[in-house]
């Protein structure tokens, strides 16, 4: 067998709730929230609710966010973040128009707080939009209801689809499957590298990982696909908070060791979704560790504007690294990639 930490999850097809839901989308929730294919959807499903206006998104943010809403004709800007990730306010420019503001709160550093939201509610423009992808584990702990909330729910689980979102949105979604099915497949194909290391199939799901979010970007938000959302409904969710947490914990004092190492969130019960850190020499980490089998996640690919508007955002993206923490490794797992990690940094730095 073949041992990787991070990257992409792998996952065996369940082939009788396959035989079930092949083919299929759901009009269920969950946790309360409508069930799309992914954030990407939510974000779509959100654009198309309002006529071409401006949105508001932080500087520190991938194109699975942006696209949404050109795609819908809306004008992007983007707001600075400080050095802890709060939402720089003198950055966010006064507008009559309404205004589509998304804000999040980064491995659960808290972007802004519930006053200026509220005073920024009394300027009536501003439609509000919070991203909880980061800290989807964790109790919210704001009492301001923005308009919507979203996260990225195929981050969390090993679901080949799935986005939620949470607010009223009055247009039916599309009942696509190829997505699911194409990412389900490439799952399998990993699933079956991890046992028998053909690096042929590797190369092929690769692949199809790399581009299987252009069936997206070409159409309108779909519904989560029947097979993974039955594969959530079933998720003992507090086990895998618990599990990660647990895992995230034990990363966090290894790296905590390494005078090469600043983390970005050294309390795991604020976000358990990766262990992120910045690190002198990131690229050539990466690549170091890769090779081994440890996948570190670049999050953050940015345009030359986003990081001449934010030097936060730009020293984020060259500097930063996403360590694996998920329910698939055990602490056993976290100790021996924590080990490696702190040589390959040390030895990176020579």
């Amino acid at each position: 067998m073949v041992k990787e930490y991070g990257y992409e999850y792998e996952a065996a097809l369940n082939r009788s709730l396959w035989e079930k839901t092949a083919g299929k989308t759901t009009e269920q929730t969950l946790f309360g929230a409508v069930c799309l294919r992914s954030g990407r959807d939510a974000l779509k499903a959100i654009a198309r609710e309002y006529a071409p206006t401006v949105v508001l998104l932080p500087a520190l943010a991938c194109d699975s966010m942006v696209l949404p809403f050109e795609q819908y004709g809306h004008c992007v800007r983007f707001y600075k973040l400080n050095a802890d990730y709060s939402i720089d306010l003198d950055s966010i420019q006064p507008s009559k128009e309404l205004t589509l503001f998304l804000y999040m709160d980064y491995f659960g550093h808290p972007a802004i707080t519930d006053a200026t939201l509220n005073a920024m509610r009394a300027q009536g423009q501003f439609v509000f939009i919070e991203d909880r992808t980061h800290n989807l584990s964790c109790k919210r702990t704001s009492d301001f209801c923005p308009e919507y909330t979203i996260a990225s729910l195929r981050k969390w689980l090993p679901i080949p689809d799935g986005g939620l979102l949470w607010g009223k949105t009055t247009k039916a979604l599309g009942t696509d499957t190829a997505f699911s099915e194409k990412r389900l497949q490439a799952q399998g194909m990993r699933w079956e590298f991890l046992r028998c290391g053909d690096e042929a199939i590797k190369r092929e799901y690769r692949q199809i990982f790399s581009t299987v979010s252009e069936i997206i970007d070409r159409d309108e938000p779909s519904a989560m696909s029947a097979y993974a959302h039955a594969l959530a409904q079933d998720t003992d969710w507090n086990e895998v908070c618990a599990v990660r947490k647990r895992n995230a914990a034990v990363l966090t004092t290894i790296l905590r060791m390494s005078p090469y190492v600043t983390l970005i969130q050294d309390d795991p019960e604020q976000s358990a979704l990766y262990v992120p850190f910045t690190v002198p020499n990131r690229d050539e980490i990466q690549r170091r560790l890769s090779s081994e089998g440890i996948f570190n996640t670049i999050i953050w690919p940015l345009t030359d504007l986003q990081k001449q508007i934010c030097g936060i955002a730009k020293l984020t993206e060259e500097t930063m690294l996403a360590a694996p923490c998920d329910q698939r490794y055990s602490e056993v797992d976290m100790e021996q990639i924590g080990a490696e990690m702190i040589r390959v940094i040390a030895d990176a730095q020579k």
